[in-house]
């Protein structure tokens, strides 16, 4: 249950909550009253980690591990009790009819939380660039919001998977990692990937807020 301290009426108010909106929709855990991430990526975990720190005492964070995968990967699932704060993530992924974000930097963080999830793209940073989907609404409302910031990508259901992808042009990728790489910490760990490891870890400490 929620604390009586703790007030989400702001809630989203700063590209960060709508970086971890964008986060939460492409890899969010929840159960019953339980709302979290679940992700094999310690950074993204942490990142998490520090939102929930801001609104809750550190005893009501929850993290488990498990196993994932054939090779057995350790994926990471952190999560708080608390039905109000589930209560509007899920309405703003199941609003079937818009997806409304007001200005454009929120639709940049937001989309980066999206990439950092369920999004890839070449080491070079110059080609297959796109964001995978469970289903056709969540991708179409995604492809209106790139389309906003004048991203105009493809959108293609594969069938055997029953998945979605959405496609950006190598002509419009760099626009694209230069819109959201402020707040994309995949982009920052891609760029960063052939520097020296003290200026990575410096990174990883500003995108995680020193977590």
């Amino acid at each position: 249950m929620g604390s009586p301290n703790t007030s989400f009426c702001n809630f989203p108010k700063s590209t960060q909550d709508y970086y971890i909106l964008g986060l939460w929709c492409a890899d969010g855990y929840h159960w019953t009253s339980s709302i979290g991430l679940s992700n094999i990526d310690l950074i993204l975990i942490k990142k998490f980690r520090n939102f929930l720190s801001g609104l809750f005492p550190k005893e009501r964070i929850k993290l488990d591990q498990y196993r994932t995968g054939k090779r057995k990967y350790v994926g990471y699932k952190i999560y708080v009790n608390c039905r109000p704060l589930l209560r509007i993530f899920k309405k703003f992924k199941d609003n079937n009819n818009e997806r409304s974000i007001n200005n454009a930097e929120a639709i940049k963080a937001y989309i980066a939380g999206r990439f950092d999830g369920d999004g890839c793209i070449s080491k070079d940073l110059k080609r297959d660039c796109r964001i995978s989907y469970g289903n056709e609404i969540d991708a179409k409302l995604d492809t209106n919001l790139l389309q906003e910031i004048g991203i105009m990508p493809k959108l293609y259901r594969y069938r055997t998977s029953n998945t979605f992808v959405i496609y950006i042009s190598r002509f419009d990728t760099k626009k694209f990692t230069n819109v959201i790489s402020p707040y994309s910490i995949k982009l920052q760990k891609l760029v960063l990937g052939s520097r020296r490891d003290s200026d990575y870890t410096e990174i990883v400490r500003m995108a995680t807020n020193n977590i």
